[in-house]
């Protein structure tokens, strides 16, 4: 369940949006490649520590195939692929690496799926996600609501 908590947006730059309320996720801690290798050895034969191995080369390999100009594609989560931020040159002839290249970037694109009738495109890993207020954040709101103008709703 992903939760979740509600804002006002207090940002003038879009008078359409500004002072509306709009949800937030609210995450609950970090989960490691430790602990997802629990999770996996207790979801299948393959013990905690060939788990560890194999993701903690994944990463290697993905990283040399990235930097080998490679989009790394992984079936059912998506395809990595390294991006340039770059600024421009006047000419072809005043462009370096070095000068015109600030940064690399990675880009995530999450494998989608997409229903034939409705031609509807649904993202893999968010198939099936349900939401809920976060019970805690959900405390604090009602207690403070009856003397709060925002109606108890935590500002970010």
């Amino acid at each position: 369940m992903l939760n979740y908590k509600i804002y006002m947006n207090k940002n003038k730059k879009n008078l359409k949006t500004y002072n509306k309320f709009y949800a937030r996720a609210v995450y609950l801690g970090t989960t490691e490649l430790a602990d997802m290798a629990d999770k996996i050895q207790a979801n299948c034969s393959v013990k905690k520590s060939d788990v560890l191995a194999v993701l903690t080369e994944l990463a290697e390999v993905m990283t040399a195939e990235l930097q080998d100009s490679k989009v790394v594609k992984i079936a059912g989560l998506g395809a990595f692929k390294l991006t340039l931020k770059c600024v421009g040159a006047e000419s072809i002839k005043e462009f370096s690496a070095a000068k015109n290249i600030k940064k690399v970037n990675i880009r995530f694109c999450p494998e989608a799926h997409v229903d034939a009738g409705s031609k509807t495109r649904t993202k893999a890993l968010v198939t099936g996600t349900q939401v809920k207020e976060y019970a805690e954040y959900n405390k604090i709101k009602t207690a403070s609501a009856a003397g709060d103008p925002n109606g108890g709703v935590v500002q970010p």
